[in-house]
């Protein structure tokens, strides 16, 4: 573990940044402010490019766990070979990739931009645990630390649930379609104000 990392506990989660960067201070400020909510002890922090295989396993497992009975078999296979390491390369270079981690297992990752939750998902040995509330209210803070007054995402058939609970609202349903499969997957789009 380096030396350089912040430990701030609250609620019960104790957030761990690792090789933060004067210019991700912000970041900090956001964590301090958030109102998380855990049961259970884990980590946040950002993710490193280390992780990004680890990632793909927790995406593989929620996928083929948490929402096999939303979706069909074939759809699933093709859902999981549709994203790339590469695509996560790209949010942990931009700083936008966070990591939930117990006991040093990658359980969750939420990937958040200015205005948007891009992903987020929990290992199904992982789901109830509180991690993807804790995970989804620092997404939300970052959005707002950057000016937006809303912020949308795009939820599975399995998690509109979860982000109703939140306060997120049903605004339209759609598909969207992964370039390297042709995959249609059926969306339904989502905003907080």
């Amino acid at each position: 573990m380096p030396n350089n990392h912040i430990q701030t506990p609250f609620y019960g989660v104790a957030i761990d940044l690792f090789e933060h960067k004067k210019t991700q201070m912000w970041d900090v400020m956001c964590i301090r402010e958030c109102n998380m909510i855990a049961s259970g002890h884990f980590n946040i922090r950002l993710g490193i490019y280390d992780d990004i295989y680890e990632v793909g396993e927790v995406f593989s497992d929620s996928v083929r766990e948490l929402c096999k009975n939303d979706y069909e078999p074939n759809t699933i296979v093709h859902w999981i070979a549709s994203i790339s390491p590469e695509s996560r390369a790209k949010h942990i270079s931009n700083d936008a990739l966070w990591i939930a981690e117990v006991d040093g297992e990658i359980a969750g990752y939420l990937i958040s931009i200015p205005g948007e939750v891009v992903a987020l998902f929990v290992g199904s040995s992982f789901s109830g645990l509180g991690i993807g509330i804790a995970l989804l209210k620092l997404g939300i803070e970052m959005a707002r630390k950057n000016g937006a007054a809303e912020i949308k995402l795009e939820s599975t058939i399995t998690a509109v649930q979860f982000y109703k609970k939140i306060g997120f609202k049903e605004v339209s349903r759609g598909y969207y379609t992964y370039e390297q499969t042709g995959l249609k997957l059926p969306i339904i789009n989502m905003v907080l104000s």
